[in-house]
């Protein structure tokens, strides 16, 4: 099942223009959809702070007097707790694609196998005439 998108799949580009571009293959087309993606994330995520940025004074009246919060010493910062948690989950994530690199793998050599075995299964199973 994997085999079905590969990198030589190409799939026709849908471009109009005089000079035909060459056809995109699967990669290219999910690549470049990504970076479509990341680039509107990013453009959002500008806005945001930048609409944070132009209303924080507004709400400086009335923000909390952290030492009036038991314990608020002992809870760490925004940055420390960010970087702590973005760090598992660059962990879980690698963990997640070493884990799915591996099934891979396993599909891979299970695909490989059973063609062989079916190849070689063509190649003995010979009919000889039967006498009558």
């Amino acid at each position: 099942m994997l085999d079905i998108v590969s990198k030589s799949l190409t799939i026709p580009s849908l471009t109009h223009t005089k000079e035909r571009e060459p056809p995109m293959t699967a990669i290219e087309i999910t690549e470049k959809i990504q970076g479509g993606v990341l680039k509107a994330v990013e453009t959002s995520q500008a806005w945001t702070l930048g609409a944070l940025r132009s209303t924080s004074t507004a709400f400086d009246a009335i923000k909390l007097d952290a030492s009036a919060i038991p314990f608020s010493d002992k809870v760490p910062s925004a940055t420390e707790t960010l970087d702590v948690t973005f760090s598992f989950w660059g962990k879980l994530l690698d963990a997640q694609r070493s884990f799915l690199t591996g099934v891979a793998d396993v599909y891979a050599t299970a695909t490989a196998t059973a063609t062989a075995t079916a190849t070689a299964a063509k190649v003995t199973n010979v009919t000889t005439a039967k006498k009558v």
